[in-house]
């Protein structure tokens, strides 16, 4: 029995039989087949490659009413490309020419059309060789006679390397009982579908492949992020005593979503949705989230691959804003590196975080900026409580050079004739030290703050919240990011802003107290994370939590700090604790 520990993404306890999904392409060794064997191979390539198709067009026909009209053309997009030369003639050539098995001839032409997209320099095209590489991934399954997601028929848990996005749409939810993979992060497409999905997974669990092999009994405890390899029986009946503990325990507290939003001392709080699709939306609808807090919209690009038009963005914001029709939805503006959608960027950016990315491309990129921000005013008319939030912000000259294109804005949709809502309210998010500092000029400058604390921690404390190598370094209770937060909370509310809280930090039980008692009221989390957000705020006190901070923001480290919140946490929700962590 071993016990191994990672990142908990989703939470849930998961136990049962492991499918391990090796990168299949790392298998394929180069080899040759017989002068006779060629027919038989290319017909067997031939087939892989008409599964595939049948598999994109069921897909298409049986989730034509959960997939948008988008996410659809990029599957029919995938079955054009399976006509391209490089699947059929280029292929079957290597394999006629060279005697390579099918296998071989597929990954050597993948090799060499990688090594073109990378003469071409612009991220974009570079990133079309995932196309080719995802679609290649399929066709080997196929031809090897490898498991897919979409067929499993028994419930199993997923090992892998990593679990792209994309494999997730194959994943039916009560056979996919649970997640553990090598690498990912809390903040990365999979984990936030993972989270979705409610399937426990843990991520970030290192030399995860040198502890598992095939037919290996896991559990995976999704709280604490450990997965046990191989527990004896009486590891599994504990487990399967909390299991049930915890479920009962999840099935109280989604019924505090009906409660009224209020502390035990009678203050009122608001709890809103961070979203980025559909499926994230039904769960916040559903879990009756006050609002949306913050829709990423460049992962609605991400996902269609390409720079959505005005009218396709006009479109997508539309079916938010009337779902929330009368509540408050934040639609961030694009947060994305400028190595993506953008002519102007020629190579890949060698320091993303730091370097061309977010409101910096926008400016710069001034059609396209117009180009969303125009597709938001157009569709305030489905939704007055409609907001616009700008991220990366550093600097009041960016805010006001913002101001200015949004006006030029307003005037070119009242030139065409088209109906908007004046003057929507432009909020910043503050994810850069200098617009903590700046924060009370700014708050001059804009209607409402959120504070994006995932980037404020990374980039105060000069840790890249992605790279493990360095996860102990990344502390959101460091002081000096709890000074940042605190202080930009004073000089909101001194200026009568709201400000509310986005980033991870949100939804994590050990800090909710101590950000209450900092005087945060708004709270945008994970949909799924709404219930357990209010049950512990509707059962905190605002005067017991302003003595929680103030027993904590002179302490010096964030050890000290971490100990008092979980001596805190224990006392007064210890279910919850329990659950949370290994030290119970």
């Amino acid at each position: 029995m071993y016990l191994l520990r990672g990142i908990p993404i989703s939470r849930g306890i998961a136990i049962g039989k492991t499918l391990i999904r090796y990168d299949i392409m790392k298998k394929v060794n180069l080899s040759q087949i017989k002068e006779d064997d060629k027919k038989t191979e290319i017909t067997r390539y031939l087939n892989a490659i008409d599964q595939v198709k049948n598999e994109i067009t069921n897909l298409v026909a049986n989730k034509s009413g959960t997939l948008n009209q988008d996410t659809i053309q990029i599957l029919q997009y995938y079955k054009v490309l399976l006509e391209e030369d490089f699947f059929i003639k280029n292929v079957i050539e290597r394999i006629e020419n060279d005697l390579y098995s099918a296998d071989s001839a597929l990954v050597y032409e993948l090799e060499a059309i990688r090594k073109q997209f990378e003469k071409i320099e612009a991220e974009y095209f570079k990133s079309r060789f995932l196309d080719f590489k995802s679609i290649a991934d399929r066709i080997i399954r196929k031809m090897n006679g490898d498991l897919e997601l979409g067929e499993i028929s028994e419930p199993i848990i997923i090992v892998a390397e990593e679990v792209s996005p994309a494999e997730m749409l194959h994943i039916k939810k009560e056979l996919v009982i649970g997640i553990a993979t090598e690498s990912g992060s809390t903040t990365s497409h999979a984990a936030i579908i993972a989270e979705s999905l409610e399937i426990p997974a843990v991520f970030g669990l290192r030399d995860l492949f040198n502890y598992i092999k095939k037919d290996d009994i896991l559990i995976v405890d999704g709280y604490k992020g450990l997965v046990i390899v191989n527990p004896d029986e009486a590891t599994v009946k504990d487990y399967k005593h909390l299991q049930k503990s915890y479920q009962k325990k999840e099935k109280e507290i989604i019924q505090v979503v009906n409660l009224p939003s209020k502390t035990v001392d009678d203050e009122g709080f608001k709890i809103y949705a961070n979203v980025s699709n559909s499926m994230e939306l039904n769960i916040a609808k559903r879990h009756q989230a006050e609002g949306i807090g913050l829709l990423r919209t460049e992962l609605l690009f991400i996902a269609n691959e390409k720079f959505l038009t005005e009218k396709e963005q006009f479109d997508i914001y539309k079916e938010y804003l009337l779902i929330f029709q009368g509540k408050d939805v934040v639609i961030r503006t694009l947060d994305m590196g400028g190595d993506k959608f953008f002519e102007n960027s020629t190579s890949k950016d060698p320091n993303p975080f730091l370097g061309w990315r977010s409101i910096r491309v926008l400016l710069k990129e001034k059609e396209k900026f117009k180009q969303q921000l125009k597709a938001i005013i157009r569709a305030s008319v489905f939704n007055d409580n409609i907001k616009i939030m700008i991220p990366m912000i550093s600097s009041i000259e960016e805010v006001r050079k913002v101001k200015e294109i949004y006006k030029e804005c307003e005037e070119e949709i009242k030139n065409e004739g088209k109906p908007f809502k004046y003057n929507i309210s432009l909020g910043i998010m503050i994810e850069i030290p200098s617009a903590a500092i700046l924060s009370n000029h700014l708050a001059k400058e804009v209607d409402f703050f959120s504070l994006g604390t995932n980037d404020l921690v990374q980039y105060t404390l000069a840790v890249d919240r992605n790279n493990q190598s360095v996860a102990e370094y990344y502390q959101p209770l460091n002081p000096a990011v709890l000074y940042l937060i605190h202080y930009t909370v004073v000089n909101a509310n001194a200026n009568n802003k709201p400000v509310s809280v986005c980033g991870e930090i949100a939804r994590n039980p050990l800090y909710l107290r101590l950000l209450l008692g900092m005087g945060i009221r708004n709270f945008s989390v994970n949909p799924t994370y709404i219930p357990l957000v209010k049950s512990i705020i509707v059962n905190s006190s605002i005067a017991d939590c302003k003595k929680l901070w103030n027993s904590v923001r002179n302490l010096k480290t964030a050890i000290e700090i971490e100990r008092k919140l979980k001596d805190d946490l224990k006392k007064n929700f210890t279910e919850i604790y329990n659950s949370y962590f290994y030290d119970s």
